[in-house]
């Protein structure tokens, strides 16, 4: 295990920050009618994909992905048009899905470590429909001054007990314009002012509590309003300052000062698990009081506890890390500091709710601080299990722990209090390395999904259009730019609400070039082009091959009218050529006049003798015709984006790829064998795009125009082309010649 526990903190050095499970927050809609609306998002983190989801009761009916654009931290909104989603009628569920970057193992984010002073309680509302869903909590439960402290950095100043984060680590100002809400908190040094706040609960029903942890001059526990964060005691009665129990008349409401506590349910079922013990008894385990209150929706207690609960009786000893988690499955652990834990004082304990008897020990785990918590749904658990740094992670299924993670926080010491986010992101803070941060968990498949608040009603009959797909050349279309033809409608794909249609097989050539657009209503009225640009340029794609090809074009109403397309090929198709010629300079680039044909020399060899000029006067290309007397020019590669491709001495003799490229151009002046083969490159320096390649060498008897020239005689009348071919007048054909020594052109 040790070399595990290794390797994550290697990982996490590695790694550095790393991006926490993303989710959206702040979700609501404005300017909502029954044909749309405005919907609004938030991210505490940005992430790999953002889709907006459409429910019919569980069932997703509709969903548009999110741009690039709205996958960052910022404000994001996003208007939608009903129609263009086809949406049953009736009362609608939307929601966000979020999706991150997926970890391995868990990854400490170092960037959002702050220190505190003797921190002692973190929480999070993990309720999507809270008007602070995402919000993070932190106590300090001792101030003290000191440019370290996140309090002294933002305020200036000591701290003054609680303190609120947005999702993505924000602080939220008081209504003094600084950071944290008063909370019973001590002025400085050890004097107390009124209480230590500690841990911090949040019910489903978003009520909030903080324990008053080891106090006596204080109440025990404290409801905190969520909208001021201001506290009140949660019991009536008198408080007894010198032994922390509080009385109401006859009966005793809490058996002493805070160590611990935890709720469950909402509503009229929320109940609460509290652990007290008396000052001055705090490692006599029979001080040690647990009880059960049933609140529900009761915002104060002036009764004696609904049950005295006697399972961990005799057990906690150590009031200054002790911890209550109920399981959600009938079950409730209690955690304590533990270096050298026993059966009768172990780290952890597991009681029976119901039948309030005493289920497992463990004194096999070391814990500091005492640290645990379960996530929202009760799937995960986490808790420290070494006496530093050291927590592991478990899955969680009727009740039975599976461990998945052990990890060693780089930041860390101990921990004194856990919680999960929505995104099941850890966050924790400890009071012995003064700090508060976060892990990331890995998350699955990385996907997240918040619902909306707000059901969306639509009515009927919703309001549809027709998208078309119209375009060239008419295999595709049937007929080239009709917008009424039925079978070229697009279908609206429920998944990723982008309109698609796919076309029949039809045959292009390589350099083939489709273009379409996408009609509404089968009308030109209303069409959509490059960008989505109302009447805009037609889309257009090349085929890169010969070949047999699909059709498919995509419109997305919901991403500005966006037109994409895309060709499959089906089959590739090779041309069988049968006629081969070389055109250039020598001969006006004229493919039908003075072009210079190749002979084949055995089978599939076809050969030509040019003689060519140095630089772009000798610059040339191959054209082929097929059976059917289609014709493709040939060029080579252009690889440094120079118009040409050159032939020097390093490109003789090898296979040198034919491609609807750049010219070819020879460096020096001279007589050149130009062979094509009918077969694949299997070397050369460029990858195989085409059947056909050309090998070039040189003939040792070079003729140039030069020598051409030299030949001509005082008043010799001859005339040559630039091959040396010999004409005894004047040419008919145009072209460049030589008469007289010079270059001459017949037009």
């Amino acid at each position: 295990m040790k070399k595990i526990l290794l390797l994550v903190a290697l990982m996490a050095t590695f790694i550095g920050v790393s991006a926490q499970n993303p989710y959206a927050y702040g979700l609501k809609v404005t300017n909502l009618t029954s044909e749309g609306g405005t919907f609004h998002y938030k991210l505490n983190t940005p992430a790999q994909a953002v889709e907006l989801q459409f429910l019919n009761g569980d069932e997703v009916v509709a969903t548009i992905p999110m741009p690039e654009t709205m996958l960052g931290t910022t404000d994001h909104e996003y208007i939608v048009n009903f129609a263009d989603l086809n949406l049953p009628a009736g009362e609608l569920k939307w929601a966000v899905k979020v999706k991150g970057e997926v970890v391995e193992s868990p990854v400490e984010i170092t960037s959002k470590v702050l220190k505190f002073f003797s921190p002692a309680g973190v929480a999070v509302d993990v309720d999507p429909a809270s008007p602070d869903f995402g919000s993070m909590y932190v106590t300090e439960s001792t101030a003290k001054e000191s440019s370290t402290y996140y309090t002294a950095s933002v305020n200036g100043s000591t701290g003054i007990g609680l303190y609120k984060f947005d999702p993505q680590f924000n602080g939220i100002k008081n209504e003094a314009g600084t950071y944290g809400f008063n909370c019973g908190m001590q002025s400085t040094g050890t004097t107390l002012v009124d209480w230590r706040p500690a841990r911090i609960q949040i019910s489903d029903d978003g009520r909030m509590f903080i324990l008053s942890q080891r106090v006596n001059t204080g109440y025990p526990l404290y409801e905190i309003n969520r909208e001021t964060l201001a506290a009140t005691p949660f019991f009536e009665g008198t408080l007894d300052t010198g032994t922390g129990i509080v009385t109401n008349g006859d009966v005793q409401v809490a058996a002493g000062v805070g160590v611990a506590f935890d709720l469950q349910g909402s509503g009229e079922d929320l109940k609460l698990m509290l652990m007290t013990c008396t000052p001055g008894t705090t490692t006599v385990p029979a001080n040690y009081k647990t009880n059960e209150y049933n609140i529900g929706t009761a915002t104060s207690w002036g009764e004696a506890p609904s049950r005295n609960f006697t399972a961990f009786d005799g057990k906690a000893i150590n009031y200054a890390g002790i911890n209550l988690a109920y399981d959600g499955a009938g079950g409730i652990w209690m955690s304590q500091w533990r270096g050298a834990p026993t059966e009768n004082e172990p780290s952890y304990a597991f009681a029976n709710v119901e039948t309030d008897e005493l289920v497992s020990v463990d004194a096999s785990i070391y814990s500091r601080n005492g640290g645990m918590a379960f996530n929202k749904d009760h799937t995960l658990f986490i808790r420290g299990e070494a006496y530093s740094k050291t927590a592991a992670v478990y899955s969680v299924e009727n009740g039975a722990l599976t461990k998945l993670y052990e990890y060693s926080w780089p930041s860390f010491t101990g921990f004194n209090q856990f919680a999960f986010d929505y995104a099941n992101n850890v966050i924790a803070c400890d009071n012995s390395a003064e700090v508060f941060g976060m892990i990331q968990l890995p998350n699955g498949d990385g996907f997240v999904t918040t619902p909306g608040n707000e059901a969306i009603v639509i009515e009927e009959p919703q309001p549809t259009h027709t998208y078309t797909a119209v375009g060239e050349p008419a295999g595709f279309f049937g007929t080239v730019w009709t917008p009424t033809i039925e079978a070229n409608d697009m279908t609206l794909n429920a998944e990723t609400g982008v309109y698609e249609w796919t076309s029949p097989q039809a045959t292009l050539n390589a350099g083939d070039k489709v273009l379409f657009k996408v009609v509404e209503d089968h009308s030109w009225t209303i069409n959509y082009g490059v960008d989505g640009v109302l009447d805009g340029a037609n889309v257009e794609i090349t085929a890169e091959k010969a070949g047999i090809y699909t059709l498919t074009v995509y419109f997305d109403p919901q991403n500005n009218n966006n037109v994409t397309g895309k060709l499959t090929l089906i089959e590739e198709i090779v041309p069988e050529y049968s006629e081969f010629y070389a055109v250039g300079f020598f001969n006006n680039w004229s493919t039908a006049e003075n072009r210079v044909v190749f002979e084949e020399k055995e089978a599939g060899v076809y050969e030509a003798t040019l003689n060519l000029e140095a630089g772009s006067d000798g610059e040339f290309k191959v054209i082929a015709f097929d059976e059917a007397g289609a014709m493709t020019w040939f060029g080579g590669a252009d690889d440094n984006n120079q118009g040409f491709f050159l032939i020097n001495n390093d490109m003789l003799d090898i296979d040198i790829t034919l491609t609807n490229g750049a010219n070819f151009r020879p460096e020096e002046a001279g007589n050149y064998i130009i062979q094509i083969y009918e077969k694949p490159a299997t070397t050369g320096i460029k990858a195989i795009s085409e059947p056909l390649v050309m090998k070039v060498s040189k003939k040792s008897d070079t003729t140039s125009i030069a020598t051409v020239g030299s030949d001509v005689k005082g008043g010799d009348n001859a005339w040559y082309n630039l091959q040396g071919v010999r004409f005894e007048n004047k040419p008919a054909a145009p072209g460049i010649y030589i008469h007289g020594g010079k270059k001459v052109v017949v037009k």
